[in-house]
């Protein structure tokens, strides 16, 4: 399930309450244990959108104005070590699965600019926000580190926006909505500039923390796949789901599930395939079930699908391999 930082939720909160949000708007969302270092990304859309809906426009603008390292962790802490402005978007880039594993963040150097691309499903209203108060965050945070007020060279977002001059006021540069990508692009020499605590000894260690927080966050992650493959097993003989059913059931968007299992090297069909083969495997070396029989139980309508299928996973056929094992 979509995830986000425990703290980009509660300054979200918290801004929205000071804003005059009711507290009888939100319900259980603002009794969530937040001592948690996430909470589920549905209840940060839920206070986007009690925003968008009863206070002034533009939330996602003032709340990135509130956002600094400090709400960042590890990541945070990387940011204000780096040895150049531009050390903060890479990290951004590898390490933004820290904050939230929703979403993409690409980074296309080269000598004259440098763009930076976020990559987020739209599928409710609130994740606009969630796209435009990391990018005013950015350039909070590159100012916090810098000491200086660097500036993009143009804004883009996908989505709409009424009130596109409050936006350009605060880039103080052309900001464009509707576009085909969410992206802030800057001037490659104005990224280059150093950071005011640089420390390269400081940051590669905590280069080495974020990589371990990383891979713990991709073990947990396997609990997707595992999750995936019981509902597998279990819907074999019904009928296996297609990547949009078994993403509504997730809760997550197809495009999401697509891109959390390459994160691992895999593809759905990759998943559908591994479970048929156990399953085939396991009946027949376990059941006195026909070979035909085992052919509906993993899905397949005709025995000669079945058949051609198990002989390229296996090099045998069903009844070769039954009689061999």
């Amino acid at each position: 399930m979509p995830f986000v930082s425990s703290s980009i939720y509660k300054k979200a909160l918290q801004l929205a309450l000071s804003e005059g949000l009711s507290t009888d708007l939100l319900g259980e969302s603002h009794t969530l244990n937040l001592t948690d270092t996430y909470v589920p990304m549905t209840s940060l859309l839920d206070v986007y959108e009690l925003a968008e809906n009863h206070l002034a426009p533009n939330f996602g603008l003032r709340q990135g104005k509130q956002l600094n390292s400090n709400d960042y962790g590890t990541l945070g802490l990387s940011w204000k070590t780096c040895l150049h402005a531009l050390d903060v978007l890479r990290n951004v880039k590898r390490y933004m699965v820290l904050v939230t594993n929703d979403g993409s963040i690409d980074l296309s150097e080269n000598a004259s600019t440098i763009t930076l691309t976020l990559d987020r499903d739209v599928y409710r209203k609130g994740i606009k926000t969630t796209i435009e108060a990391p990018f005013v965050m950015l350039l909070e945070v590159i100012k916090e580190v810098t000491g200086k007020q660097i500036k993009p060279l143009k804004v883009s977002f996908k989505h709409s926006i009424s009130r596109v001059e409050d936006f350009e006021a605060y880039f103080d540069c052309p900001v464009h909505s509707k576009s085909k990508e969410n992206a802030m692009t800057f001037d490659t020499e104005a990224l280059n500039i150093t950071t005011l605590k640089a420390d390269r000894f400081i940051h590669d260690f905590i280069t080495l923390r974020m990589e371990e927080e990383k891979k713990k966050l991709f073990k947990k992650g396997d609990e997707l796949t595992e999750e995936i493959n019981t509902i597998l097993k279990e819907s074999m003989a019904s009928g296996i789901p297609s990547l949009s059913q078994m993403s509504d059931y997730l809760g997550i968007s197809a495009r999401t599930l697509k891109r959390r299992l390459s994160e691992r090297d895999l593809t759905f069909r990759d998943l559908v395939q591994k479970n048929r083969q156990e399953t085939a495997v396991s009946l027949l070396s376990t059941s006195s079930q026909s070979i035909g029989e085992i052919a509906f139980l993993t899905g397949f309508s005709e025995q000669s699908a079945f058949n051609r299928a198990f002989k390229k996973w296996t090099g045998q056929t069903p009844n070769d391999y039954r009689k061999s094992n």
